[in-house]
Formats: C-alpha cells, sequence, structure tokens
C-alpha cells in the first residue's frame, strides 16, 4: 500500500522492514578504537633469530652430534615457534599482513619442527639427517620458500635490514628445498650418490650460511625495535643500529585507511617525536 507523505510516496512497511529501516536511511557514526600493542614484529623475529641461528649452526658443523636436535630442539620448539606463532596472531590486530603471514608460517614450522623431533627422542621415529634425500621436508619447504620469497617481496617497501632478513632465508629456503628433493642414488653413507661430504653437505651448508645471515639481520632489526622503544628515534644510540627505511615506507603515513576493511590500518612500523601531531590521517 502507498501513501502521500511531504510530496513523496510511501509504501507501507513489514515490521522487518520498519527494524531496518533507520539503517538504510541515516548515514551511521564511525566510532574507531585504538588498541595499543608493542611490534608483533619484535617478538617475531627474535623467536625466529634465536632458532635459526642454533640450528644453522648445527648444520653448518659448528657443534653437536646426531643426538644434538633432541637436546635444542624443546627450546626451538618454544621460543622459535610458539613465540613466534603467537607474534604473528597479534599481527592481526596491528593490522600487519606480512608480520601475520611470516611468523605464523616459520612459527608453525618449527613446532612441527618440535614435534617430530619429540617423536625422535622418545624413540618413535628414526632419525633422518638433513644431508641425505628427504622428499617429507621438501615439501615442507616448498610452501615454506613461495611463501617467504612472496613475503621478501613485500619487504622491499620496508627497510634494508628486514629485506636481508627475508630475502637470505628465501634463498636458503629454496636450495634446501632443492637438496631435499635430489636423490642422487643410493649411497650406503648418504642416500645421495655423493658421501657425507659431497655436493648434497656441502650444499645445505650453503644454505645454512645464508639461514645465518637472516638470523643476524633478524637480531639487528630486533635491537633497533627495542632502542628506538627504549631511546626514540632520535637519541644518538638509536643511531649505531640503522636499518636504511626504503622510500616507500618513509612516505607512508601513520594511520592509513584499510582498504576494502573496515577501520584503519598500521602505517609504518616507527616511532614519531612526541611533539608531533601524526602525518597523513585521514589521506
Amino acid at each position: 500500500m502507498a501513501a502521500e507523505t511531504n510530496g513523496r510516496t510511501t509504501h507501507s512497511l513489514s515490521p522487518t522492514e520498519k527494524a531496518h529501516e533507520p539503517l538504510s536511511s541515516d548515514r551511521p557514526g564511525i566510532r574507531i578504537f585504538l588498541q595499543p600493542l608493542a611490534p608483533p614484529a619484535a617478538l617475531g623475529l627474535a623467536g625466529f633469530a634465536g632458532s635459526t641461528w642454533i640450528t644453522s649452526a648445527y648444520i653448518a658443523d659448528w657443534f653437536g652430534n646426531p643426538e644434538s636436535p633432541t637436546i635444542f630442539f624443546p627450546f626451538i620448539g618454544m621460543f622459535g615457534g610458539v613465540a613466534q606463532f603467537v607474534a604473528g596472531i597479534y599481527g592481526l590486530n596491528a593490522r600487519d599482513t606480512l608480520v601475520s603471514v611470516i611468523n605464523t608460517m616459520w612459527g608453525s614450522f618449527w613446532i612441527a619442527i618440535g614435534i617430530l623431533y619429540a617423536f625422535v627422542a622418545a624413540g618413535a621415529l628414526e632419525p633422518h639427517s638433513v644431508h641425505t634425500h628427504f622428499p617429507e621436508l621438501a615439501s615442507w619447504f616448498v610452501v615454506l620458500s613461495v611463501f617467504t620469497w612472496s613475503g621478501a617481496l613485500a619487504s622491499t617497501a620496508r627497510d634494508l635490514v628486514l629485506c636481508i632478513c627475508l630475502f637470505s632465508l628465501a634463498i636458503g629456503s629454496t636450495i634446501a628445498c632443492c637438496l631435499f628433493a635430489y636423490n642422487g642414488g643410493q649411497s650406503s653413507e648418504s642416500g645421495s650418490g655423493d658421501g657425507l661430504e659431497g655436493g648434497v653437505t656441502n650444499g645445505i651448508k650453503a644454505a645454512a650460511y645464508f639461514w645465518m645471515l637472516s638470523s643476524l639481520a633478524a637480531w639487528w632489526r630486533v635491537t633497533v625495535y627495542l632502542v628506538e622503544e627504549a631511546y626514540g628515534p632520535n637519541h644518538f644510540i638509536t643511531k649505531f643500529f640503522p636499518i636504511v627505511r626504503l622510500p616507500t615506507e618513509k612516505k607512508a603515513p601513520y594511520v592509513i585507511p584499510g582498504w576494502g576493511e573496515p577501520g584503519v590500518k598500521r602505517g609504518v612500523p616507527k616511532l614519531w617525536p612526541a611533539n608531533e601531531h601524526l602525518v597523513g590521517v585521514g589521506e
């Protein structure tokens, strides 16, 4: 049924339509709540740096014996796995997609490796040397390598230290993926056809050195987070730890609208001076 009201023709509404009419006819007010968070990347990179350095040093034969992983992987599973995974989850609250993807993925990897070596320590699984044909682990590294390369590409909008971290990680993971997938024959010593001191072993050591470089860059970036929070971005101590922020990050506003998403999105992971106003809000 239609009725004339103030020169407009209106139709009779059902109870459901009447209930939703204010939502469709009025422009809603928008209120945004920002929850303060410490940078999740700091925790994620710290867990990554610690676990990656210990494991890489072992793979490079800097220390240890075949039983060593059963001892150090509980720590790696907690700090490199659980702590890094938690950091990735908090990256969702910080609206930092790079942190969420990279840290949850690598945190899951270290948790899974920790569980794997727990079974080895319990005698439920036979140990499997990383110097041999290891197709099951290669399948893990296909996923790790692909998404790490994606993260490395995204890091080119951040800073040089983070770029070094993720590109080194991606290169090392790609080398490892290829070596784990490689089967050079049936060697009584290595199963790879070239012996324990052959090409596969040398190749996995090369991957380990790329991972070491990645862990050092991650440690450096974590130190910058800590020092900037403690002293501010312009303190002389902070200047001893440059990260070379790249042009895209330098031009980015501190807070930007979330494209296709409600609310706002994180801008750049850096501090601003206390006496300056926010730059770029609402742009």
